[in-house]
């Protein structure tokens, strides 16, 4: 790659780079596609219409309802809402901010975002536990499948959605 960021690049450098750009375009096309079917497939399974898996925020409501978690969708949501207006409002936006604005912000002057991340952390991660958890059980699947569904959440997703299993609503109660 040339040094100097005003350079062209040559005809190799350029074919070389749409096909690393075309590759992972296509991958992650690829992947949200199975993810959308996958979802639909699970919505279908658990009683729900599936084009439902088309509507954003409504879709993830529709999952964790299914799991039994509708508590833990408003929570969750007015968490990121709340954290997101805290963060902001303390300037710091790391989606509008570069990476050397990040390095400088100054968090020993603004340590509520420091707070309100590590709570928005750990309750992402406790309801991302729950809902493994209670997502394979309403699946009837065992404690080492919810492990994979937290870690490797596409891939189990997949399984869920395009493989053999079915919905249980018995084993589900609202938490």
């Amino acid at each position: 790659m040339p040094q100097d960021s005003l350079q062209a690049l040559t005809t190799d450098e350029a074919f070389a780079s749409g096909l690393v750009i075309g590759f992972t375009s296509m991958l992650v096309i690829t992947i949200v596609l199975l993810v959308i079917i996958s979802t639909w497939k699970i919505l279908e399974k658990a009683g729900e219409k599936g084009w439902k898996a088309l509507i954003p925020i409504y879709n993830v409501y529709l999952l964790y309802k299914i799991v039994g978690m509708k508590k833990w969708f408003w929570i969750t949501l007015l968490t990121s809402f709340l954290g997101s207006i805290i963060c902001t409002a303390n300037g710091f936006n790391p989606n509008g901010m570069t990476i050397k604005q990040i390095e400088n912000y100054d968090f020993g002057a603004h340590s509520i975002v420091i707070v309100t991340l590590s709570v928005m952390a750990i309750i992402g991660l406790i309801a991302n536990i729950i809902y493994a958890s209670r997502t394979a059980k309403a699946f009837s699947r065992s404690a080492l499948f919810a492990i994979g569904l937290f870690f490797f959440p596409n891939l189990f997703w997949l399984i869920l959605g395009l493989g053999s299993s079915k919905y249980n609503k018995k084993a589900v109660k609202e938490a």
